[in-house]
């Protein structure tokens, strides 16, 4: 420890204590007043400067730090702690020469910096000056750890001869051990951050970057990761990542517990480059592959290429064979794809794409192509032929026999045979199938022809008695007709007629459909016949129209008539009554827990939804309701800009009202709710300009004003005690008690006189919202007419006397003008009154 006696009187002590880490210096100082008095519990600042080479030199460092002395004046503080004024703590070269301290102090902990002191710096720390002293003959304990931060190296060997620069050799025989180890700590590092990077900047190509060796049977090079790059090689040129090479062994030799073994791919979209190259140039085998498990030899899959290319230029071999010996397949394509095929045969010449022919079999037994499908529970096609070229005429698939066919067995013999022989199945034996936007003649899946006098173009037989399969089912998933059926000459385009008990003609939509039961139209515009006739001579319904369906969405009956004119009877659908009773139409929704309406009219264009009118005195529209609902409900939808409802009188000499509502219940008679986010509650007007109108807030706004049937402006006050205590006519003063709180006037002559219990005031003013009962409140009239209790204390009252309060409770006299003052007077007599007690009068009351 050093004392200094510095300017001003007061003794500072100066301990500077040193470690290795961190780079601190420890500070001590008993700080005094200018009568040499310890200062303690004191806020002291203190600019602490590195000044090198003299007491006078640059200061190459500089910091404030601020501390409490304790009971004794005494403040311990760590410099290289502080708030840095100039210069790095760190990066001081204490080799380079002398060092001093240089202290200024503010006892008050401010920056007004009064004592100064500079002291030289005779102990420098060993920790401090290794690291900066360079490169001399001195050595340092082992094992030595330091933690420092720099962004250079921290520990640099240059050997200019043929020595190694860094040698690390470890004799022990432990597992795991290393010789020379780099770690980087941190779990996060940067990208191609490395342990240990080995540099060769050799041009040529001899140099090393990093060499790996083991003199026996062991490892070169081990690299290992949990889910990484055990082994990273790069080559960013036209080198190689990673080069294997053995003179009389496996150059490579990669294998896997239980992942894959190797994996080789090039990631860039634009390389055409093979993924691998193998060769020989002896007479081995160029690539050997053996399984001896389950799996497959070789997998090879691609996207536009080829997964296995085979090429021959001779006629006596193959591209690609397979034999087989024994009961196992030649060659097995197999797909996964929806749109590729498992094995293709294409011809570009004028051979055949695939040829499957039976070359020695006499017995009837061999087959020349076989497509099979439902192996292994499979899915598809056994075969597929397929005319990709437009312009191709000629058949797509043809079928010739040359033989007799077989009698009276039409199963053998016939040019083609179809059969599924499945009693579950739901295939069919025959699929024809056209893809075309033509509707020639003869485009059509099936095409059945009968050119003789005799036979049929088409004949569909259920020959099983007990079946109840249809003969024939026609479908379409287009907007082409199922069946269609032309009567060249007077046939019926369709007859249909059944011997039992169904029905002769039964059409029906599935459950899956959206299209029509059934449709009949004349495109003849002189053809008058009806489009359907129905009659029957018994006493059942003519027709019999019924959806049933319990969430169903459509019509029973829809009637529609397209035409510009709205004459009578011109409707899609005409009901008429031509009786003295009946409806001309009934609508009757007759579930009681139905939610429907009876009757729904809309319209998409600018007519009305409904249009009734009555001829006598009946009612247009009569609704009535037995329920809680609305006799009439109108609305506009969310997309809608109508109006809900209008009513008008085009008769002027109509003086009945427009809107005639009349309600005998409890209920509001009309409720008018605006919920949207804008707009007027309510608009009246006048020859269709506006005069009065109500906002959405609630204010009114009055052309011509408004008059109301009281006398008086009111407003709600809170009362002291029970409202059933206070009566209209009561004179009310402002309460010393409560906030805007009133209660009677008491004494004559008071200056908190606010008004009278209103009898019935014109206008009541309250902040209170309009649903509110305003109970605990009374009205009090501050402006206007108001019937007002009186006596005789002060007087007989003539018309136009000024009144103030009494000294009966709530009661008001006459004044007298000698001795009133600002604030007394409530207002002036409108009648005279001389009678004994207490009466009440009417009043104009304005507070003065």
């Amino acid at each position: 420890m050093k004392k200094i006696l510095l300017s001003a009187g007061i003794l500072l002590g100066m301990f500077s204590a040193f470690a290795q880490v961190p780079e601190k210096m420890s500070y001590q100082a008993i700080v005094r007043n200018i009568s040499g008095q310890v200062l303690a519990n004191q806020n002291v600042a203190i600019r602490a400067s590195i000044l090198q080479g003299s007491p006078a030199g640059a200061a190459v460092y500089s910091e404030r730090i601020t501390g409490i002395t304790n009971v004794n004046g005494l403040v311990s503080l760590e410099i290289g702690s502080g708030t840095v004024l100039t210069g790095t703590f760190n990066t001081i070269n204490w080799s380079t020469g002398n060092y001093y301290l240089k202290t200024e102090t503010d006892p008050t902990g401010g920056t007004n910096y009064t004592i100064a002191g500079t002291s030289q710096l005779l102990s420098v720390p060993y920790a401090m000056y290794a690291k900066t002293a360079g490169g001399g003959g001195g050595g340092f304990a082992i094992p030595y750890t330091n933690t420092v931060n720099n962004a250079g190296s921290l520990f640099t060997l240059i050997n200019d001869g043929d020595g190694t620069s860094v040698d690390g050799i470890n004799n022990t025989t432990t597992s795991s051990i290393a010789a020379v180890r780099g770690t980087v700590s941190n779990v996060a590092p940067g990208g191609f951050s490395s342990g240990v990077r080995g540099i060769n900047n050799g041009t040529g190509g001899l140099g090393v970057g990093v060499w790996g060796s083991q003199a026996g049977s062991g490892w070169g090079v081990y690299g290992v990761t949990p889910s990484g790059l055990g082994v990273y090689g790069n080559s960013s040129a036209g080198g190689y990542g990673v080069y294997a090479n053995s003179n009389t062994g496996t150059g490579l030799n990669a294998t896997s517990t239980s992942g894959i073994a190797a994996n080789i791919s090039i990631a860039n979209n634009a390389n055409n480059n093979n993924v691998l190259n193998a060769s020989t140039v002896g007479n081995g085998t160029v690539i050997n592959v053996t399984s001896s498990g389950s799996g497959a030899g070789i997998v090879s899959s691609t996207g536009n290429g080829f997964a296995v290319h085979g090429i021959t230029s001779q006629q006596t071999s193959a591209g690609i064979i397979g034999d087989n010996n024994g009961a196992g397949e030649a060659i097995v394509g197999r797909n996964t794809s929806d749109i590729a095929g498992a094995v293709v045969g294409r011809n570009d010449g004028g051979g055949y794409g695939v040829r499957g022919f039976v070359s020695t079999n006499t017995t009837g037994t061999s087959i020349g192509v076989l497509g099979q499908v439902g192996l292994n529970s499979g899915k598809g096609r056994a075969g597929r032929f397929e005319n990709l070229n437009a312009s191709n005429d000629r058949n797509t698939l043809e079928v010739q026999t040359n033989g007799n066919g077989s009698i009276p067995d039409n199963t053998q013999g016939n040019a083609s045979s179809f059969i599924v022989n499945n009693t579950n199945s739901v295939g069919a034996a025959v699929r024809g199938e056209v893809n075309t936007i033509f509707g020639n003649f003869g485009a059509s899946g099936i095409f059945g022809v009968s050119s003789g006098t005799g036979g049929r173009a088409g004949l569909f037989y259920a020959s099983n008695p007990a079946g109840n399969g249809a003969a024939l089912i026609a479908l379409t998933d287009g907007n082409g007709n199922a069946v269609t059926a032309n009567a060249g000459k007077n046939g019926n385009g369709v007859e249909t007629n059944v011997d039992g008990t169904g029905n002769a003609l039964y059409a029906w939509v599935p459950t899956f459909s959206d299209g029509r039961a059934g449709r009949f139209e004349i495109f003849n515009e002189d053809n008058e016949n009806e489009v359907i006739s129905v009659k029957t001579v018994g006493n059942g319904i003519a027709g019999n129209f019924k959806v049933d369906r319990t969430t169903g969405t459509s019509a029973a009956v829809k009637g529609e008539v397209n035409s510009i004119f709205a004459n009578f009877g011109t409707a899609g659908v005409y009901g008429l009554s031509s009786g003295t009773g009946g409806y001309g139409g009934l609508f009757y929704s007759s579930n009681a827990s139905g939610n429907g309406p009876a009757v729904l009219a809309l319209t998409e264009g600018s007519g009305n939804g409904i249009t009734a009118n009555a001829g006598g005195n009946g009612d247009g529209v009569e609704a009535s309701v037995d329920g809680t609902g609305n006799a009439i409900s109108g609305f506009v939808p969310n997309f809608g800009t109508g109006k809900a409802g209008r009513f008008a009188n085009f008769n002027n000499a109509n003086a009945q009202p427009v809107v005639h509502i009349t309600t005998t219940g409890t209920g509001t008679a009309e409720l008018i709710n605006h919920q949207g986010p804008s707009g007027n509650i309510a608009v009246y007007q006048s020859a269709s300009a506006n005069v009065a109108r109500i906002n959405k807030s609630g204010t009114g706004f009055f052309n011509g004003g408004t008059q109301n049937s009281g006398a008086d402006v009111a407003e709600a006050f809170d009362v002291e005690g029970n409202t059933s205590e206070y009566e209209p006519g009561d004179i009310l003063v402002i309460s010393t008690d409560s906030d805007r709180t009133v209660e009677k006037s008491s004494t004559p002559y008071s200056n908190l006189v606010a008004g009278v219990y209103a009898t019935k005031p014109g206008v009541l003013l309250t902040e209170e919202n309009i649903d509110s009962e305003l109970l605990g409140k009374v009205p009090m009239g501050v402006i206007g007419v108001i019937p007002t209790k009186v006596c005789l204390q002060g007087g007989a009252i003539k018309r136009g006397d000024l009144l103030v309060t009494s000294s009966q409770a709530g009661v008001a006299m006459k004044a007298n003008p000698k001795k009133v003052k600002i604030g007394q007077v409530l207002g002036k007599a409108l009648q005279d009154y001389d009678q004994n007690g207490i009466g009440k009068i009417k009043v104009l009351v304005n507070i003065k």
